[in-house]
């Protein structure tokens, strides 16, 4: 038995076919948003399909989303991609759900998600990775604070009448392991962890998979040999401004922990990064001695290994801290840490 096809939703369509080899003869627990967005609604993405599994060797809810890509007709200027050009997954045991329903909680999870590519357009990718700011099981009692992004190991790479799609498999993560692959690599932590559940499920009861010695070991190897995978950091502030005497760079106060981790990962292995605000960029890299260049508009700020050390020991906390060149000064910003709805602040970072 195979779905039948939806009339003039073709992107919808390659979804469905897709589905089918996975679970051939199988009817999804299907729940559509009524309305979604398009037609009025709240719900960006129009609908998640959910199907009951055992890859990797234990039962698990399957969930799939449409809405990403472009189901119906082609809107947007480029022909190769489908929307966004992905559809997220995530496979998840939950043990404190019903045995024969899916949890409820990941379809909020998946819509936020939505929300948040929808807003910014900032699209997720293999690799990505980012936190919950809490529980991604709103308030439910788990580890798992953080995702990261990887494609579905069992739906390859689609060709749609409207373009090409992935489908983007959501794994949680414990706040360890997060700082973990911000400090390494996201594939590479992944890889490992297959070898420990090789459907990367997302198990609401499990503990960190960093309290096991040798997977530990592990990821500090991996770190030592590799350095950062994370050569961008993209903050809802920063600036940067040179007068030819001293340059002042404005960083939020909640991203000083990851310009650490560029400063280690990327600038001491001789790989240069990016700190990212809305309107501007500042490219790092180290060097011999610290200069600033500016060419076709984009600042490059090159950091003596001197003044790496001291951007290293910068706290998070609001003030102005001069690197010892005299060339740089860094300006520490506070940043109010918004609920997931955005209406409310629940903490400030410095």
């Amino acid at each position: 038995m195979t779905s039948p096809e939806v009339p003039g939703a073709p992107g919808w369509n390659a979804i469905d076919q897709a589905l089918a080899v996975v679970y051939p003869g199988v009817e999804p627990l299907h729940f559509a948003a009524t309305p979604p967005a398009s037609a009025g609604g709240d719900d960006p993405l129009n609908g998640v399909s959910v199907f009951a599994s055992t890859h990797g060797g234990r039962k698990h809810w399957h969930f799939v989303t449409y809405g990403f890509t472009e189901l119906f007709g082609k809107e947007t200027d480029e022909p190769a991609v489908s929307g966004y050009g992905f559809e997220l997954t995530v496979r998840v045991i939950d043990p404190d759900a019903a045995a024969h329903r899916p949890p409820s909680w990941v379809f909020s999870l998946l819509q936020n998600l939505a929300r948040y590519v929808f807003r910014t357009g900032n699209a997720f990718g293999p690799g990505h990775h980012m936190t919950a700011n809490g529980p991604i099981a709103v308030q439910r009692k788990t580890a798992l604070t953080a995702m990261a992004f990887v494609e579905d190991p069992q739906l390859p790479v689609q060709t749609t009448p409207n373009g090409q799609m992935i489908f983007l498999q959501i794994v949680g993560l414990t706040g360890d392991e997060y700082e973990v692959i911000k400090d390494w690599d996201t594939l590479a932590f992944l890889d490992a962890v297959r070898a420990k559940d090789p459907a990367l499920v997302t198990d609401l009861g499990r503990t960190s998979y960093l309290d096991d010695p040798a997977f530990r070991a592990t990821c500090d190897e991996g770190r030592a040999r590799d350095g950062a995978s994370m050569q961008e950091v993209y903050a809802s502030q920063g600036s940067f401004e040179d007068d030819g005497t001293r340059a002042v760079f404005v960083v939020a106060a909640n991203c000083v922990t990851d310009l650490h981790r560029l400063v280690a990962g990327r600038l001491a292995h001789h790989k240069p990064a990016t700190y990212v605000w809305p309107d501007g960029l500042l490219c790092l890299e180290g060097a011999a001695d610290t200069e600033v260049i500016s060419e076709e508009g984009i600042a490059t700020l090159r950091l003596s290994e001197r003044d790496r050390t001291a951007v290293a020991a910068i706290p998070v906390a609001r003030g102005d801290y001069p690197l010892p060149s005299g060339r740089v000064l860094v300006r520490v910003i506070p940043i109010d840490i918004y609920d997931p709805t955005r209406t409310k602040v629940i903490d400030t970072v410095g």
